[in-house]
């Protein structure tokens, strides 16, 4: 399974290249050695809220299910 990882090259030059999970290094446009580094995910969150787009939409959905569901309970 291919995955995008980040590499460095000896230059400083960083670079995205989609690899498999074995792949260590690869050949920079530069000409040197890219090694695989550790980065931090890319996340998309909402700009008003800070959340994670439509989890409030299936949090509300839920509640009021639940909601629903308690009150045919309770009748």
């Amino acid at each position: 399974m291919k995955r995008i990882y980040e590499f460095v090259c000896n230059c400083g030059q960083r670079t995205e290249a989609l690899t498999d999970y074995e792949t260590a290094s690869i050949q920079c446009t530069c000409g040197g050695l890219a090694h695989r580094v550790i980065s931090a995910p890319s996340v998309n969150l909402e700009g008003w809220s800070g959340d994670f787009p439509s989890s409030w939409l299936k949090f509300d959905q839920k509640h009021r299910e639940k909601l629903s569901a308690e009150r045919k309970a309770n009748s």
